[in-house]
């Protein structure tokens, strides 16, 4: 008989926490622990046995939720891992990134609205199922693009020039310029004579972060 799962929660804000323990006590889960901070929740796991924790990916300054799925990899080798976010994906969360760990699934935040995702991730990760880095996530542009593009768009959305942008990130400001005029490219942005592009840039990026497929008609 399959153990039931028992799962380590971690956000941190209190409403998004309170809210998801609901929703994952009404689909069936008993054994549900909340956290909101990445040292609570390393507490626990050095006196508790999770076998799934669901992680939300931004926790506010300092280490994210990634950083957080290592170190309770290295607590418990076989706990299953489940990144919350609502970025498309995480590297829009800024430069440097971790990888996540093996068989961790990434879930976009609006995709779990029916909870149907959230609870195949659950199961999966509760059976040890061997899988690999899942995105469940909405088709979105940000997947073609390079991890040097991806910061540039998030310089830019930040409200950067060119040259802060160059300085930032090591590199001539023509080389930044060549990358913005690829990003308005790749991302199918169309500006007019009254639309800025860097606005548009910025846009795109913010409407990426919260899971929308759709920018070139911004």
């Amino acid at each position: 008989m399959t153990e039931p799962a028992r799962i380590l929660l971690v956000d941190d804000d209190p409403f998004t926490l309170m809210m998801l323990t609901s929703t994952l006590r009404s689909l069936g889960f008993i054994d549900v622990t909340a956290k909101r901070s990445i040292t609570e929740a390393v507490s626990y796991a050095q006196q508790s046995q999770p076998t799934v924790a669901v992680l939300d990916l931004d926790l506010g300054e300092g280490p994210t939720g990634i950083d957080l799925a290592h170190r309770l990899r290295q607590l418990h080798p076989s706990i299953g891992i489940i990144i919350l976010s609502t970025y498309a994906e995480p590297r829009l969360i800024g430069s440097n990134q971790r990888p996540l760990p093996s068989s961790a699934v990434y879930v976009v935040k609006q995709s779990i609205a029916d909870t149907d995702a959230l609870l195949t991730a659950i199961e999966l990760c509760a059976r040890n199922t061997d899988i690999d880095v899942t995105h469940v996530r909405r088709a979105s542009p940000i997947g073609t693009l390079k991890d040097s593009q991806v910061e540039v768009m998030r310089l830019v959305a930040s409200g950067m020039t060119n040259a802060q942008i160059a300085e930032t990130m090591v590199m001539r400001e023509e080389s930044i310029e060549k990358a913005i005029a690829r990003l308005i490219k790749q991302l199918g942005i169309k500006a007019s004579s009254r639309q800025n592009q860097r606005v548009l840039i910025a846009l795109a990026y913010y409407r990426l972060i919260k899971g929308a497929n759709e920018t070139a008609d911004i």
